[in-house]
């Protein structure tokens, strides 16, 4: 793969390269995206800020709803990527456990918690068998422990109360969930 250019000479050059819409680029650039210096496009500049914008969104996903689906998808992705990254090696389940955490607990959506919960159980089920439940509970007690009370949580949900939910959220300001539903 070729290396990248630390930065472009053009707003058009650097959406081409980046694959991303010109019309971004200019917004960044109006928002005061620090990556536009003398006519040059720094990349590395860029990529960061439109990251950082772009995570302002999911902490705000409950003061303004915007965005909900598009900013959950984001999120869900990431917790599936880091589940990528601990089945690599790259991180240990706890700490693959502890930023999935602080992300899905940031977001304040209880379907991310869902999404946190069914990655775990996947990764529990590909390493350790039913009867190995207590091995893994010796060898990881934190995340044990927070997915059975997930699970517990998630069993005592009332599908048509989240349904409801759903519904008038998206045609009144968010609705503070049942305390039964997550934090």
């Amino acid at each position: 793969m070729p290396k990248q250019p630390a930065y472009f000479d053009s707003q058009a050059f650097a959406a081409a390269a980046l694959k991303i819409d010109i019309e971004e680029l200019r917004e960044a650039k109006r928002q005061g995206c620090p990556a536009f210096r003398s006519g040059r496009v720094y990349r590395d500049e860029l990529l960061s800020w439109l990251q950082a914008r772009d995570l302002k969104k999911v902490g705000s996903l409950q003061a303004n709803g915007a965005g909900l689906e598009e900013n959950r998808f984001v999120v869900a992705q990431t917790i599936r990527g880091l589940s990528v990254c601990a089945n690599l090696g790259l991180l240990t389940p706890e700490q693959y456990f502890d930023v999935c955490k602080t992300i899905v607990a940031a977001a304040k959506d209880w379907k991310l918690k869902e999404v946190l919960r069914q990655t775990i159980s996947n990764w529990l089920q590909l390493h350790y068998s039913k009867i190995e439940k207590e091995k893994a509970q010796k060898a990881h007690p934190q995340i044990m422990s927070w997915f059975s009370r997930a699970t517990k949580a998630w069993a005592r949900r009332d599908p048509v109360s989240d349904e409801l939910t759903v519904l008038l959220r998206n045609i009144a300001k968010p609705v503070k969930l049942p305390a039964f539903l997550g934090q």
